[in-house]
């Protein structure tokens, strides 16, 4: 107990140091924002033009689907490289990289005269936004811990939010007066404002003092120590399976809804956006009073709400033959419902090992990613002519959510990852001399 209360007291003046060194500031808060909102961006932007890109480089449903899967294994793979990298160099270099690597990857896409250029753009652009991300949410707990994280991280993702509600309406404009290709170089654009947004406002937030040597080798090592925390472990999969449903409804609801129900571009990316505007109001009310009621109780409440609207969303394509109000009723509960699940769990998982924070936030995006990946193209191979698909991954993911919270309350407090392990050789002579 005696090295545990040591921990628990380092962390606290850790804590301490970060609130009177760094400022949080609308622009922090907002330029974090921007780098989280990449792959919203380059998703639900995206999507209304699935059908369209479909035709013009003359695939299939499944190929389209695919540009998802790569965008999000490019996220994963970004975020295993510039989580321990910006824990060794820090934090703003690697999110400024980050950065000029998406806006590179939406210029491949633009211009790609087939499926395989197209697929190597995307694989680009999830490379450097994944970078981008993951760097921002451990600048987060570099500055933030406990409910004032868990707090951050609700703000942050309602922020975020407002992306997946414009983006897809921004898409559908875009549609209507260019092509599939005009979406991709407004995506240049949003690049080249994040990697602005990043230079301007973020600080940095890792001084040399606490930087950690080894790259990916030490990630490779700190993975095994993190996989054998339990409460860690059962949170990250908690949010990785509740996005592995929602990825579901973004990955599929294009064709569900424009192909098989008829609704224009358009008139898509209008409800898009108003669920997306759900879990933004949803988030927001996280925010304020994760303060006073536990994560862990708004986690169950969120996931409750997520396995009602599968159940509707189950039902209207089971048993009503894709009716459409129901459907949509459903789509809105299981968005909504991440307000309630990302934020807390994601900032729950962190808030065990904050002295690894590069690393334990680039294993709980990767293991997003990798569910987000494995979802779009199982959710979407029945393309416009089935929804079952979508339905079964919905359900797949929820109830895997629902296991992972579970179990990790029956945990107890899990195996602490020793902060002495994680000091550099120099350090530990050091203070070895000293003794």
């Amino acid at each position: 107990m005696a090295g545990y209360d040591g921990i628990v007291n380092n962390s606290k003046r850790d804590e301490s140091a970060r609130s009177t060194t760094v400022a949080v500031t609308g622009g922090l808060v907002i330029a974090l924002a921007t780098q989280n909102a990449v792959p919203p961006f380059a998703t639900d932007m995206y999507s209304p033009a699935f059908p369209q890109v479909t035709a013009a480089l003359s695939t299939s449903s499944t190929a389209v689907g695919l540009t998802l899967t790569v965008f999000f294994i490019g996220m994963g793979l970004g975020q295993v490289v510039a989580g321990p990298v910006s824990d060794q160099r820090g934090r703003r270099l690697s999110m400024i990289t980050g950065g000029l690597l998406c806006t590179a990857g939406a210029v491949v896409c633009a211009v790609s005269p087939g499926i395989g250029v197209l697929l190597l753009g995307r694989f680009l652009q999830g490379l450097g936004g994944g970078a981008a991300a993951v760097v921002g949410r451990a600048v987060l707990v570099d500055i933030a811990r406990g409910d004032r994280l868990a707090s951050m991280m609700s703000i942050l993702m309602a922020v975020s939010a407002v992306a997946p509600m414009v983006a897809p309406v921004i898409g559908g404009a875009v549609l209507a007066v260019g092509t599939w290709r005009t979406v991709f170089w407004c995506l240049v654009g949003f690049g080249l404002f994040m990697t602005a947004m990043a230079f301007i406002f973020v600080p940095e937030t890792l001084p040399a003092s606490r930087r950690q040597p080894g790259g990916v080798r030490r990630f490779a090592h700190g993975v095994r120590e993190l996989l054998t925390h339990r409460r860690y472990v059962g949170y990250m999969l908690t949010s990785s399976c509740s996005s592995f449903a929602m990825f579901a409804y973004i990955s599929s609801s294009s064709f569900v809804l424009q192909e098989i129900k008829g609704l224009s571009s358009m008139a898509f990316s209008l409800f898009f956006a108003s669920t997306s505007a759900c879990l933004m109001a949803v988030s927001i009310t996280n925010a304020r009073i994760v303060g006073r009621v536990q994560p862990r109780r708004l986690i169950g409440l969120g996931l409750m709400i997520s396995a009602t609207g599968v159940t509707i969303v189950a039902i209207s394509v089971l048993a009503l033959q894709v009716a459409l109000i129901p459907l949509c009723a459903g789509f809105v509960l299981v968005m909504s419902a991440q307000g309630f699940v990302f934020g807390n769990s994601s900032a729950t998982a962190l808030g065990q090992v904050p002295h690894v924070a590069g690393a334990a936030s680039a294993l709980l995006r990767l293991a997003q990613a990798l569910a987000n990946a494995t979802s779009a193209p199982l959710a979407s191979s029945g393309g416009g002519s089935s929804a079952v698909p979508m339905v079964v991954v919905m359900i797949i993911g929820v109830s895997g959510a629902w296991c992972a919270y579970l179990l990790v309350g029956h945990a107890s407090g899990g195996r602490h990852i020793p902060q002495a392990s994680h000091k550099s050789s120099h350090q530990t002579k050091r203070e070895s001399s000293r003794s």
